[in-house]
């Protein structure tokens, strides 16, 4: 059987590797975060460009707008087509051991 001094070494060793990974984690979590607001940035980008060339073939298509009083331009939004529920994974309740 081990003594305690070598259970106690073992129980520390345990607990550092457990304070590691969770300093992973966090760092983890962290970069997907970056990455979830670069994606979604990047997709509202993307969504302004196909609304404008999707504009711009419509107007080739359909032939140039006369006007009688001015010269109508179609509008182009910034807003997304569709939006994503983006989840805030730091909110989410970690369960933890009690410390004896």
């Amino acid at each position: 059987m081990a003594t305690l001094r070598e259970l106690q070494r073992l129980l520390a060793d345990a607990l550092e590797d457990i304070r590691q990974r969770d300093v992973l984690i966090d760092s983890l979590e962290q970069e997907l975060d970056e990455k979830d607001a670069l994606i979604d940035a990047l997709t509202k980008e993307l969504n302004k460009y196909k609304t404008a060339v999707m504009t711009s073939i419509n107007a080739a298509v359909i032939g140039p707008v006369v006007a009688t009083s001015r010269h109508h331009r179609p509008a182009i939004s910034g807003e997304p087509v569709n939006t994503r529920k983006k989840v805030n994974y730091r909110d989410l309740k970690r369960i933890k051991k009690p410390h004896s």
